[in-house]
């Protein structure tokens, strides 16, 4: 696996790692009384979201709206935190058009489920 870039949740093969970062700039005090659209891939679990937006509500903006181009079937989470829905997806492991499993398949042109034959092959 190559170095990483930023970013804000780590997976490692398809398993959250624990770790949640925020980066750029700390200080979005520019948002207050602005409204916010986040758009976001993919929605899953919704943890990093909810930290997203506890973070942007600090700030008080006017209102907050999320997008997601995917997001996830999982009982009682993405759904409600999700304003704007691209396509609903099953909740299995996609790859592809920048989503990645251990760095591998992001320059896909198209979105698909990783087989567990894949998952194997790539497993770190």
């Amino acid at each position: 696996m190559g170095p990483r870039e930023p970013g804000v949740v780590y997976v490692q093969n398809d398993q959250s790692t624990e770790e949640l970062h925020i980066i750029g700039s700390r200080d979005l005090s520019f948002l207050r009384g602005k409204s916010v659209l986040i758009v976001e891939a993919i929605v899953d679990t919704g943890k990093t979201m909810k930290a997203l937006l506890k973070h942007v509500e600090t700030f008080e903006p006017k209102m907050v709206k999320v997008s997601g181009l995917l997001v996830k079937r999982v009982p009682n989470m993405a759904d409600s935190l999700t304003d704007y829905v691209g396509f609903e997806i099953p909740n299995h492991f996609v790859v592809g058009y920048a989503l990645d499993y251990n760095e591998y398949f992001r320059d896909l042109n198209h979105i698909c489920v990783i087989s567990k034959t894949g998952k194997m092959k790539y497993k770190v």
